[in-house]
């Protein structure tokens, strides 16, 4: 059905692993929503057409116009910020390597961290953990100042670095019989036998496309926090993860001011419960600064959405945040 001629904005949250995109009138009512493979750069060799073609089909969903669209605010996992020393593409190079020509209207790019933190705090201080496929702490503080915990050269690790923990403890032979669940289901991920086995697929590895092995590796990661409370292996490997997820937490802490500092989490593997209970007891450090780990209000395309909606000066208070969180059937997107 057309929606021609009714103004919108387009929310993109892309990562590692898929590009989620959302067209929302102008008061946060979803128009049209879309799911497409993953449109990082650093992830994916298709991720500029995997990223340009699942907003068009958003907008077709919608049987919305381009000409229409108000503003386009990107979420995307690689994307440079301002004043970080971490790299990855500019918003300037981002609009060059995702092209889209056929929408009239300011397009924003901006690390997916950052779209993750305004749907999960709607704008307030605090610190949002961003652990999927990939992983980035970043803080906000009241003065709309970004720090992100790799600029104190700390990275926590994401699904990909949780597995590689749980494989080199089965490759050490480390498992005992509680762990024979684990066992099972990582043997039957990679088609080996046994361990013997699974040494020998693992280093035909070399020959696969490296993002191809991202992804087989972090598949995995939903196993392991499914099993963490049964499996020792499993288990060590999670607190290791959200130990060192905490480390960024508590560097970036101090510079939110107040207390205690809001913490929200995002990402496929930060949101499983097993990660979250951990993290939860990781935290508690004496003589650190006091946090509180709170619900997510938006998810990250919500995030996007309200950044649209402010950038056109319009006013987002709750009963537009009540309205970003409807939900309507997702269009899915073939890889291109």
């Amino acid at each position: 059905m057309s929606q021609r001629g009714r103004s919108f904005v387009v929310a993109v949250d892309s990562g590692g692993t898929e590009t989620r995109v959302g067209c929302f009138g102008l008061d946060g009512r979803p128009l049209s929503t879309a799911l497409g493979p993953a449109g990082a750069a650093h992830h994916d060799h298709d991720a500029a057409a995997n990223l340009t073609s699942t907003v068009r089909s958003a907008l077709d969903a919608g049987g919305l116009t381009p000409t229409d669209a108000r503003a386009l605010v990107a979420g995307v996992s690689g994307i440079a910020r301002r004043g970080s020393n971490q790299g990855g593409l500019t918003p300037a190079a981002a609009r060059e390597f995702y092209p889209m020509p056929w929408l009239d209207c300011p397009v924003v790019f901006v690390n997916d961290a950052v779209v993750a933190h305004r749907g999960a705090l709607l704008g307030r201080p605090g610190v949002v953990v961003v652990a999927g496929t990939g992983s980035m702490v970043l803080a906000i503080d009241g003065d709309g100042r970004e720090v992100e915990s790799g600029q104190f050269e700390h990275y926590a690790g994401a699904a990909r670095h949780l597995v590689f923990d749980v494989v080199h403890q089965l490759l050490q032979e480390r498992a005992t019989a509680a762990d024979a669940d684990l066992l099972t289901r990582v043997l039957d991920h990679w088609g080996a036998s046994d361990v013997a086995a699974l040494r020998s697929t693992l280093l035909d590895l070399a020959t696969v496309d490296r993002n191809e092995a991202k992804r087989r590796w972090g598949a995995l990661a939903p196993a392991v926090t499914e099993l963490a409370d049964a499996s020792p292996v499993a288990d060590r490997a999670l607190r290791e993860l959200t130990d060192r997820t905490a480390s960024g937490v508590l560097l970036l802490a101090p510079l939110v001011g107040g207390t205690p500092v809001p913490v929200a989490l995002t990402g496929s593997l930060a949101q499983a419960p097993a990660f979250r209970q951990r993290l939860r007891t990781s935290l508690r450090v004496p003589g650190t600064t006091v946090t509180d780990l709170v619900p997510t209000a938006l998810g990250a395309v919500g995030g996007a959405a309200l950044l649209a909606l402010q950038r056109l000066g319009l006013r987002t208070g709750s009963d537009v945040v009540a309205n970003l969180r409807a939900e309507l059937p997702v269009a899915t997107v073939a890889p291109a």
